[in-house]
């Protein structure tokens, strides 16, 4: 028994020295690329087959591809394994799934026994980060009590779900199993904070508070205010009643200032003979060169007159 050991420790040693990889333990999230490079001796090896395997048995696994031309119907778009000589053995695998998980070999052909070591690839989704929420219109049109739509979003996950809570005691309130939440006046009746969930199987993120304030309640008119540090914040100085007035007020004003525009717009473009304006001025201004010709032909003949008397 002691002999086996002995020996078995004095293969490993063997191996460690012909063959060495950076990296034997391997956790990668789906859909990043898994690199590993080995070094061997490359006077010994240079021109001997290296190959990845799958399977838990040095013996019996599987060849996934080679540095003779072979690879596997599986990894032909997206695997590579490169034998740089001196610079060593390169594996490469892109776009990881999770059925990539388990023990691989990286392995140099030799008789009797070829050189191989152990690779272990564990595959895990992406854990998601805290979610940022953000409204999609005009936060401020809650203060005419108009819907608003807030969406939660995390940047980072694979397969994210999302679920926005209401803060409860002793117990929070699920109000909606998506990124995206719908408020209107007739689900507001209380000041209230909001959250986000953003979870898959690997972890949970909570988002920034957001704040509901509820000004005025009314089932189809309400006035409310949102806020929360992770959007800028404004306020409702008025009333929906008072907005209402206003609103209103605006129209009638416009209404009545668009008449009087159009009135005497009219007037202005038409004279009191029904004619055009423009006609109006070229009618006039045309008199006006007329008269000043005249005045001036008449000037210049007195002028002549007085410089020159007739013979008596």
């Amino acid at each position: 028994m002691n002999n086996m050991k002995s020996l078995y420790i004095l293969l490993l040693a063997q191996i460690s020295v012909q063959l060495k990889c950076d990296n034997t333990r391997i956790q990668a999230t789906i859909g990043s690329t898994l690199t590993i490079t080995c070094t061997y001796k490359a006077n010994q090896y240079r021109f001997s087959k290296k190959y990845w395997c799958a399977g838990d048995s040095r013996s019996s696994c599987e060849v996934l591809m080679d540095t003779d031309g072979f690879t596997h119907a599986v990894y032909r778009t997206r695997a590579q394994i490169i034998d740089g000589a001196s610079r060593g053995l390169t594996v490469y695998i892109r776009d990881l799934k999770l059925d990539d998980s388990g023990t691989y070999w990286v392995a140099i052909d030799k008789i009797y026994a070829d050189f191989m070591i152990r690779i272990q690839v564990t595959i895990t989704k992406e854990a998601v980060i805290k979610p940022n929420v953000w409204p999609l219109s005009s936060p401020e049109m809650t203060c005419w009590g108009q819907p608003s739509v807030f969406r939660c979003r995390s940047e980072r996950g694979a397969d994210v779900q999302y679920t926005w809570y209401r803060v409860g005691h002793p117990n929070n309130i699920v109000l909606h199993h998506s990124s995206d939440l719908y408020l209107h006046c007739s689900n507001i009746t209380e000041d209230s904070q909001l959250f986000c969930s953003a979870f898959n199987d690997v972890s949970s993120q909570r988002s920034e508070f957001v704040s509901l304030h509820l000004l005025q309640s009314a089932e189809k008119d309400c006035v409310y205010r949102i806020s929360s540090n992770a959007f800028s914040s404004y306020e409702c100085i008025r009333s929906t009643t008072s907005l209402s007035t206003s609103i209103q007020t605006t129209e009638k004003f416009l209404s009545s200032t668009t008449v009087s525009h159009l009135t005497w717009s009219q007037n202005k473009t038409t004279s009191w003979s029904g004619l055009p304006m423009w006609y109006e001025c070229l009618r006039w201004i045309l008199s006006s060169v007329m008269i000043t010709i005249l005045c001036v032909v008449h000037s210049c003949s007195k002028y002549t007159s007085s410089k020159h008397p007739k013979d008596v």
